[in-house]
């Protein structure tokens, strides 16, 4: 069960941030750890990305320790305020070339996170859990809070693979999993559908060219296969499991726990179920040997991993800095408009 978190308590904080910061964390010990600005703390932008850069090493080890902190009440307001503070940050040497949801770029760094309609739940993930080479931090930047949900949500993936059923993590271990996504022909847009797999490779690649498209599948691991209508399948072969590279622990790091959720949304949704018949070779995640989990196994992963996430109510400004591999994370459905950014690092 998806677990708000309402109730919060002050927690003492290293004396090199507790100055500037209050830290809060929910009455249940779950994460995140908010760290609220005192009023008058920052004067401006540059004043609080100062301090983002001075503080790095003990902002490093809280966001190990938690897995996730969330800045709230700094001064940030645009999505160029947002890339200033997260320049303090290593910058993924990777990019976005071949991801699943194709994002605009907003400034340097900063994209847009997945623009997906409000009526659409994105559902518990790793960032590029389909690709070998992934972000391990990213950030999140509510830009504008949509007026009714919304919220990012966050999953506790340590504990997820802590708590794996052994059959599962059996047939986990022992084939890993296979990705399965498509992208439609060329169409010359760059605004997101409805349906991830209507839009054109050219805006998820960030080019028009097949042979960088070639190129950037070799060097992400992923094996192109290219149809004679112009669309394109991308097959992504990967382990289930990857090793911290801090904590030396292993984590679950797939999305196979979201099929269950999908398949139930699909059985209401005429035109997914349309888009997916069509296609010459079908959109899925399944184990290595191309077999599915049974649906009671997909079910369990699915109420697992719900059981190990959690949501607040997002302010405007909040930035959140998550781990990676140990919390993975999504969004509700909202109403109103809502821009939320992204930032990737090492």
């Amino acid at each position: 069960m998806v677990s708000y978190v309402k109730e919060r308590g002050t927690v003492s904080l290293p004396s090199s941030i507790a100055t500037k910061a209050v830290g809060l964390v929910s009455g249940e010990g779950l994460p995140p750890l908010f760290l609220e600005a005192k009023p008058g703390a920052f004067a401006n932008v540059e004043d609080a990305s100062d301090w983002v850069g001075e503080n790095r090493p003990t902002l490093d080890r809280l966001i190990e320790e938690h897995g996730v902190i969330v800045l709230r009440g700094f001064p940030l307001q645009t999505s160029a305020d947002f890339g200033r503070l997260g320049a303090k940050f290593p910058v993924f040497d990777g990019n976005y070339q071949g991801g699943a949801a194709a994002r605009r770029s907003l400034d340097k760094g900063v994209y847009e996170a997945t623009q997906r309609t409000g009526d659409q739940t994105i559902y518990i993930h790793q960032e590029m859990f389909y690709v070998r080479d992934y972000p391990p931090r990213i950030a999140f930047f509510a830009r504008k809070v949509a007026e009714t949900g919304g919220e990012t949500i966050i999953a506790d993936m340590a504990k997820v693979t802590r708590l794996l059923p052994v059959p599962i993590r059996k047939k986990l271990e022992q084939h890993g999993v296979l990705v399965i996504r498509n992208f439609a022909p060329p169409s010359g847009s760059n605004v997101e559908t409805r349906l991830m797999d209507r839009r054109g490779w050219e805006f998820a690649f960030y080019t028009d060219s097949r042979e960088e498209v070639d190129e950037v599948c070799r060097h992400r691991g992923m094996e192109p296969h290219w149809h004679d209508d112009g669309s394109l399948t991308v097959f992504s072969r990967l382990p289930a499991f990857v090793v911290h590279p801090t904590t030396g622990k292993e984590v679950y790091r797939t999305a196979l726990h979201t099929n269950a959720r999908t398949k139930a949304d699909m059985e209401h949704d005429e035109e997914a179920k349309q888009l997916l018949a069509s296609q010459k070779i079908p959109s899925a995640m399944v184990l290595g040997n191309g077999e599915p989990l049974n649906p009671e196994e997909e079910l369990a992963l699915a109420r697992l991993v719900d059981d190990a996430t959690v949501y607040w109510k997002w302010q405007q400004g909040d930035v959140m800095i998550l781990d990676n591999l140990q919390i993975g994370h999504g969004r509700n459905p909202f109403v109103g408009e809502r821009a939320t950014d992204l930032q990737m690092f090492n």
